[in-house]
């Protein structure tokens, strides 16, 4: 945007001028559900740095709040502010419906006018809650809507939020009135774990830029927008089940996956139905069996949610530029990069001997004599430094990849062709037929047999 000045005299004077002052609003919904519990339940001790309200809409609810105790009827609205230690149980006999909106506000003024109704309890017939079940009631509707990511179902979530926010910034402007700090400006107190979370939810931001938006490959990335890292490592889980979109078990998983693998780097996790896409950004100097890991943790995942989760692998790079080709490599493991797509360069992070060694073996897979040494010979270099290479600059050594690549070639022929499981075997480079049966279960979940058959059924 450019300005001219009126002092310079070269344009005819303005008789007046009046501006209005620039400003930034942002909100972020995070969490919100509608839940039925039955009797006995409760929710542990827990603080969050999000606005909470809570709506009780059958049975009732006993929630203490910072050593305070209330209790909820039908209808009643609870207001919790952000970093207040609470926890919640079913106070009666009979099972009990909520809905629990968090939200975050990023303005000085309007979070710290919220953060000030002293108001915690409003009763179903109180004008505030009057006001706002109208609204709350379409997004439950959403809640139960079937959750295809259509443009209109994310747009009247976002007018019926600011519908709220609306609501709620008019009772507190009733009930409160701000005090100045300097430069006539309220001095909102923001909680390390707020800021934190600000810090995080910008970060997703910027990757999800980097991995969906097209014309970002024809954008010199500045380093700078990211934490600085020696190596990243992208990943996809594909996750199927559309209860688990509708239920707080994705905010779980991404939880599982942000804090359970901080120890390799900052994670970043975004969610996008029937993705989870992750980028795991680190300054160590070691590059563990990255692949490996997010296996182990794939398998973790299937055992406590109880459902099937594929796993693309796009692989570890150094630099931003090569984060939106690793991406767009986990979706095409996942069948969901098309030929239209833009070439993956999928060993371009590496150095030109394992890029080498890499396409040897994808053309390769079959040779039953195929081997660390042999490769290493063909290549001028020692198996030793061959393998050394291979762990530090992918995550994962000669005999993981190789492995993977045959799995890989044996699944597409089950697919596409009507040989038997053993000759399946013998094409990808294995003479044990057990042997194979044994791997492809390990890698893939399931026996060769199961694996074709349900192929064959979807």
């Amino acid at each position: 945007m450019t300005w001219q000045t009126n002092r310079d005299g070269e344009v005819p004077e303005v008789k007046r001028e009046i501006v209005l002052e620039n400003f930034r609003l942002a909100f972020q919904l995070v969490g919100t559900h509608w839940r039925t519990v039955d009797k006995g339940w409760s929710y542990m001790e827990h603080q969050h740095p999000l606005l909470e309200l809570n709506v009780v809409l059958q049975g009732r609810q006993l929630t203490v709040v910072s050593g305070e105790e209330y209790t909820q009827n039908a209808g009643d609205l609870l207001l919790i502010r952000p970093d207040e230690v609470h926890k919640s149980r079913n106070a009666g006999n009979e099972p009990m419906t909520y809905f629990a909106l968090h939200l975050d506000v990023d303005d000085p003024d309007l979070y710290y006018l919220l953060g000030r109704i002293e108001q915690r309890l409003f009763q179903a017939d109180s004008p505030i809650v009057l006001q706002l079940m109208p609204h709350i009631d379409e997004l439950m509707e959403i809640c139960l809507s079937d959750p295809d990511n259509d443009m209109i179902r994310r747009l009247d979530i976002r007018v019926k939020v600011m519908q709220v926010l609306l609501i709620l910034t008019m009772e507190a402007r009733r009930l409160t009135q701000p005090h100045p700090g300097r430069n006539g400006r309220p001095q909102g107190e923001y909680s390390v774990p707020l800021i934190r979370h600000r810090e995080q939810i910008s970060l997703e931001k910027k990757v999800q830029m980097l991995f969906s938006e097209p014309y970002m490959r024809d954008v010199q990335m500045d380093e700078a927008t990211l934490p600085s890292f020696r190596w990243a490592g992208v990943f996809t889980f594909q996750i199927e089940d559309k209860a688990f979109w509708q239920s707080t078990d994705r905010f779980w998983m991404k939880e599982q996956l942000t804090e359970n693998m901080r120890e390799l780097g900052t994670v970043v996790v975004i969610e996008d139905g029937p993705f989870m896409n992750a980028a795991v950004l680190t300054s160590k100097h070691s590059v563990p069996n990255m692949e490996e890991i997010v296996l182990k943790k794939k398998r973790m995942l299937e055992g406590r949610l109880g459902i099937p989760i594929k796993l693309g692998f796009g692989g570890i790079t150094a630099t931003v530029s090569e984060l939106r080709s690793l991406y767009r490599n986990s979706l095409r493991q996942l069948g969901h990069a098309g030929d239209e797509d833009e070439k993956l360069l999928r060993y371009e992070f590496v150095s030109r001997i394992i890029r080498s060694a890499m396409q040897i073996m994808e053309t390769e897979y079959g040779n039953k004599e195929l081997s660390l040494v042999t490769l290493a010979t063909r290549l001028g270099v020692t198996s030793n430094y061959l393998s050394g290479q291979f762990s530090a600059q992918t995550g994962a050594t000669f005999t993981h990849h190789l492995t993977s690549i045959r799995i890989r070639q044996a699944k597409r022929l089950m697919r596409e062709t009507n040989m038997k499981i053993y000759q399946v075997g013998e094409r990808v480079g294995y003479t044990d037929h057990a042997y194979f049966s044994r791997l492809f279960k390990m890698m893939v979940g399931v026996s060769p047999a199961k694996y074709r058959l349900s192929e064959q059924s979807s």
